[in-house]
């Protein structure tokens, strides 16, 4: 669903509009020049902390320290003994971050791009609930007059959502708010109370 949202798949039954354009009619670059992502997986480079966020949209995106502060990240901190040009390889002198640390640079690095839609696939896994919560609350801020689309398995912080989508073996099985999906006591309300003990 995620490849199709974004233009990566077009669709073989229907149509994806992405801000009134048919993915299967618009130029491929014209889709993906709106859209930021942050990802699961991403990459570790062996650059500097100001390169890693930077190459999102090869220096042409927002404020970067703006976007270090929203993503969580002091680069004055110890971790980053020389601020934003600390390099981040002890291959290459610099130093090793952790995978959560890691995590916060692929945040920083999608909001760091220009975007009107921006897709956020799993991008707190390495990060406990609490702080999963916090960065989900910073986001409401941030796409505020944008779409953004958040995909993830624990459902703490999903309820900020103002329309959910309950996907079971890659079919939608139900779509609302989260007060709308807990009334109706199906697949998502099984899920939410199963994970209820986390969010205590």
């Amino acid at each position: 669903m995620i490849r199709l949202l974004m233009g990566i798949y077009t669709p073989t039954e229907g149509r994806v509009l992405i801000h009134g354009m048919d993915t299967l009619k618009t130029d491929v670059n014209s889709i993906f020049s709106g859209q930021s992502g942050v990802f699961q997986k991403y990459q570790r480079y062996q650059m500097t902390l100001k390169e890693n966020i930077q190459i999102s949209a090869n220096g042409n995106g927002g404020d970067l320290k703006k976007v270090l502060e929203q993503a969580g990240l002091d680069d004055k901190g110890a971790c980053f003994p020389l601020g934003d040009e600390t390099m981040l390889s002890r291959e290459f002198g610099g130093v090793e971050l952790s995978g959560g640390e890691w995590q916060r640079i692929a945040i920083a690095r999608g909001l760091y791009r220009n975007h009107h839609m921006v897709v956020l696939d799993e991008p707190t896994a390495a990060i406990d609930p609490i702080e999963e919560s916090h960065i989900y609350n910073q986001f409401i801020e941030l796409s505020k007059r944008k779409t953004a689309v958040i995909v993830t398995h624990r459902l703490g912080s999903i309820k900020i959502a103002d329309k959910i989508v309950v996907m079971d073996k890659g079919k939608i099985v139900d779509v609302g708010s989260h007060n709308e999906l807990m009334k109706r006591s199906g697949l998502y309300a099984e899920m939410y109370n199963s994970q209820s003990a986390w969010y205590q």
